[in-house]
């Protein structure tokens, strides 16, 4: 029926309170002390339902003044007309209507042509009241039938933002002479150690902003601006966090070598004295940082352990080595020898003899052990002869005296060796 005229009458007998039926209209309603009842019962219903109006969702379409019917004329209720036919003259007032379904519809009662309709829930119209609206330091007075105080924002397009604070709520009830207070956050950046964020205020001084962010200053960190600058909007408060550290640095200073000549000791041969030390050089510092990053660096202390020397003995005596057939030997001296050959047989023992063949070491007689004065050559000596080969002074003889040396051989063995003079290397 959304659109669509129809009739309509106040039924205030049998109707809920606060309702507004649908009937079939009868053709005449005479006037008796019982319909100025019905119509002083209609009345009271109203005023009831009015207070319905205040948070009803017809309230929320508009606020004017009640429209207002007088017998026989027709009304629009919510897109809807309504006609009052009971043919007196009075003024009735009524509020706008929503239209809700009936769980049963009232009987007809008359010859003339009826539509039932669905109920209506009767809201009250609110009154246009005087208001103050104060924000950014200004008042502005302005006439409203809103019913709360945030529908009197949504009508003058005020929007609350981030951090702003409203008084009396959204939801507080508007009445006459009602004053609004609106306190606008200011939109801040703050950069703390070097990381910004936007924050939104109502304070007045920096220092009241970061006590409001929970913002911890150290002794030594820097604020800008300063803490009692006042505030404005997109200021950018900086907080540098600057801390002051102690640090001790240690330096090594590397130890020197020093060699020192022996005589004693043949080239190439070497020997730690004495292995030294490192010293070190020890700094302190006081170092200060600005958001981590190092601005400043002052030298408190320094003082120094200086190194030890270490010491290592090197040989000067020269080193020698011969040719061989089997390689080069080293050799500490040389000396010439007249060098003569021998055998086992040719001792003077016989061969039963326990010591025939026995060397004064007690080492077998063969090629490799020779015959040394040990006055020149001592025994144990190793040497090198040229055209016998390396050789162990490990005999003695009653004819080698002095220069002299006898190179052995074994009984089976064929002597290839001439007598003659011969240069003899002392092995190492």
């Amino acid at each position: 029926m959304t659109g669509e005229p129809f009739r309509a009458r106040l039924y205030p007998k049998d109707a809920l309170p606060g309702r507004l039926e649908g009937v079939n209209t009868p053709s005449a309603f005479p006037v008796t002390p019982r319909r100025i009842l019905h119509l002083f019962l209609v009345l009271l219903v109203a005023c009831g339902v009015a207070l319905l109006f205040l948070v009803g969702p017809a309230g929320k379409r508009g606020r004017s003044a009640a429209p207002e019917l007088t017998i026989g004329q027709g009304l629009e209720l919510d897109g809807h007309t309504a006609t009052n036919s009971d043919g007196d003259d009075e003024i009735i007032t009524i509020a706008a209507a929503s239209i809700e379904p009936m769980d049963e519809e009232v009987p007809a009662g008359s010859n003339d042509e009826s539509i039932t309709i669905a109920a209506a829930s009767i809201e009250p119209m609110g009154e246009p009241v005087p208001l103050v609206l104060h924000q950014d330091g200004l008042s502005m007075s302005t006439v409203s039938a809103a019913s709360t105080v945030g529908e009197v924002l949504a009508e003058e397009g005020v929007v609350i933002g981030a951090g702003d604070y409203l008084y009396p709520s959204a939801g507080s009830l508007v009445t006459a002479g009602t004053h609004i207070y609106i306190y606008r956050a200011r939109e801040l950046f703050l950069t703390v150690g070097g990381e910004t964020t936007t924050v939104h205020s109502r304070k007045a001084t920096v220092a009241e902003v970061l006590d409001e962010a929970e913002v911890s200053l150290g002794a030594l960190d820097r604020v800008e601006p300063a803490l009692d600058a006042p505030l404005e909007d997109g200021l950018t408060i900086r907080v540098v966090q600057v801390r002051e550290e102690f640090e001790t640095v240690e330096e090594v200073i590397p130890l020197s070598v020093v060699y020192q000549d022996d005589p004693t000791m043949d080239m190439g041969q070497y020997l730690v004295l004495d292995w030294g030390a490192d010293g070190l050089i020890h700094r302190e510092y006081r170092a200060v940082y600005e958001d981590g990053q190092e601005i400043e660096r002052e030298l408190l202390n320094e003082w120094e352990q200086p190194p030890s020397d270490q010491i290592i003995a090197q040989g000067t005596k020269p080193v020698n080595f011969v040719e061989t057939p089997q390689g080069p030997l080293r050799y500490r001296y040389s000396l010439e020898m007249y060098a003569t050959w021998y055998r086992p047989a040719s001792c003077g023992k016989p061969p039963d003899s326990p010591s025939y063949g026995i060397a004064a070491t007690g080492l077998i007689v063969e090629r490799g052990i020779v015959a040394v004065d040990p006055n020149v050559i001592p025994l144990g000596t190793w040497l090198y002869v040229p055209g016998y080969g390396q050789a162990l002074a490990a005999d003695t003889g009653s004819a080698v005296i002095g220069n002299i040396i006898d190179l052995g051989f074994a009984d089976h063995e064929v002597p290839d060796w001439s007598t003659r003079w011969v240069t003899v290397y002392i092995l190492e």
